[in-house]
């Protein structure tokens, strides 16, 4: 199967796994709640991965699926990598609760930390294991693990990431009726939240590619950002700065690289062990 064909399967595969759970939530009028498992919309969140599967499996075969799941656990990188995925994300809420600090004068009260729409309160190491399953493997393995490396064998990184960027934040359209975060954006928060999209999508690619195509780093970073920017507790101030800060991260990066491409230098994005899947 030609690579552009297997993106188109892989992306209809997705939305339509993905989409059949949420469009039953959204028929049945479902209300999401902050540390209540039940009803739930993370089911809806292994579409990509149960997509990149099923594709993998029908273009390469046993061979792709070994890849895949080599990919998947690799944790033998650089500790600078394990640092970017926990610590980055930590550092970022670090620095939100200091701002909060400083602008009202009292500490934010994080008890609520372990509070996430559809998932149960079972603490806060709990709720980040359940993020990063879900969130983190059941999104990464599919939008980093699988269209990434595709898209990297025609387009540059950066373009790839904007590319995945675009089907990434029309795959959350029916998130919007159903969870109560999104709910409740405003249509200049809805341009936000697709920026912000695209600046993660720009960092993980980054932080996918350099950790040596490790599935595990990405979905460890993702799990970490999601409950410290999406939590109960950080509503508001901290989940602002979390965001801002990854931005911040992502223009650095594009800067960056469009400097390295002016001077004839390597990619950014790219490490030297950086092997494109084939075809």
């Amino acid at each position: 199967m030609k690579n552009s064909r297997r993106l188109i399967v892989y992306f209809l595969l997705a939305y339509a796994i993905s989409w059949l759970w949420t469009l039953r939530l959204i028929v049945t009028e479902a209300v999401i709640e902050y540390g209540k498992g039940w009803p739930t919309h993370f089911p809806a969140l292994l579409g990509p991965m149960l997509a990149a599967v099923l594709v993998t499996f029908n273009a390469q075969g046993y061979p792709g699926l070994r890849d895949l799941a080599k990919r998947m656990l690799r944790w033998r990188v650089s500790v600078k990598w394990w640092f970017w995925a926990v610590g980055s994300p930590l550092l970022f809420f670090g620095l939100g609760v200091i701002v909060v600090r400083a602008s009202t004068g009292h500490w934010p009260v994080l008890s609520s930390l372990d509070r996430f729409n559809g998932l149960p309160a079972i603490g806060v190491v709990g709720v980040w294991v359940l993020l990063t399953l879900a969130d983190g493997f059941g999104e990464e393995t599919g939008w980093r693990g699988f269209a990434i490396p595709v898209l990297q064998k025609r387009f540059s990184p950066l373009v790839a990431s904007l590319a995945v960027a675009l089907f990434w934040a029309l795959w959350h359209i029916p998130y919007f009726f159903v969870v109560p975060t999104y709910k409740g954006f405003s249509p200049v928060a809805v341009i936000g939240f697709v920026i912000g999209l695209t600046c993660g999508s720009i960092v993980l690619t980054w932080l996918y590619n350099r950790s040596g195509e490790s599935i595990l780093i990405v979905a460890v970073w993702h799990g970490t950002y999601n409950l410290v920017s999406g939590s109960e507790a950080v509503k508001g101030t901290i989940a602002a700065v979390v965001s801002t800060l990854v931005m911040l991260q992502a223009f650095l990066l594009v800067v960056c690289e469009l400097r390295a491409r002016r001077r004839g230098l390597s990619s950014v994005f790219r490490s030297k062990k950086l092997k494109l899947i084939s075809s």
